[in-house]
């Protein structure tokens, strides 16, 4: 069925981040004293909740407080590296021609809503979005029923829907709320190992102008029934 609506993601996909999240989460494993976090690791075993990450990471099951630790030793890092981490140089450009095809476009991310609003990388591009929904501290941390409850808020047909995102979680959300799902998956850092976006068995855009291009040429191929 055409594709009317994008729901994109924030972190690592319109926001140029993932640098920022990889070091943040190497930094806060180094200061608890844990096993040495290193990209490939990162890559393979991402998943929300983050506390079900972290215990992958670290190979076993951790305490309550060393969860809390890791949790305050993120956002101290992640805070550090912000200011340097910029909206990605195509994003404007992408959601320009979305929205100058006449279709609607959100946001969903499991940023902290207040914080995410107040960005100034986000207001540059606020416009373009019909809604916008960060976390908020009485939200479950998995992607799918955050993802739910954007989509309720949409109300439009999921069939008519697409989800952007860089992380496995996107395309897991995605599928148990019967929308279609595109990975982002940028050659420089991506935030997923080949072999899992191997796996996931999505169609991947490599820039953000592509998934633009794919998702209206899969709405064109749809209504001439190739």
């Amino acid at each position: 069925m055409r594709i009317d609506h994008v729901v994109w993601d924030w972190n690592g996909t319109l926001f140029d981040d993932g640098d920022a999240l990889v070091r943040a989460t190497v930094e806060a494993f180094a200061r608890s004293g844990l096993a040495e976090v290193t990209l490939a690791a990162y890559q393979e075993h991402f998943t929300r909740p983050i506390s079900e990450f972290y215990d992958r990471l670290a190979g076993r099951a951790l305490s309550a407080a060393e969860q809390l630790a890791l949790d305050r030793h993120f956002h101290d890092a992640y805070t550090g590296f912000l200011a340097q981490a910029v909206l990605h140089p195509q994003a404007a450009a992408a959601l320009t021609e979305w929205q100058d095809a006449g279709r609607t476009q959100s946001l969903l991310s499991m940023f902290p809503h207040g914080r995410l609003v107040a960005l100034a990388q986000f207001t540059d591009i606020a416009h373009f979005f019909s809604h916008v929904d960060g976390m908020h501290a009485d939200e479950s941390p998995r992607k799918e029923p955050h993802l739910r409850l954007h989509l309720d808020r949409l109300g439009i047909d999921p069939a008519h829907v697409l989800v952007v995102g860089d992380s496995v979680d996107d395309v897991h959300a995605a599928r148990a709320c019967g929308v279609r799902a595109l990975l982002y998956h940028p050659p420089e850092q991506p935030l997923v190992s080949h072999a899992r976006v191997r796996a996931l068995g999505v169609p991947v855009a490599r820039g953000l102008p592509e998934v633009v291009r794919w998702a209206l040429a899969e709405s064109d191929r749809e209504h001439h029934g190739v």
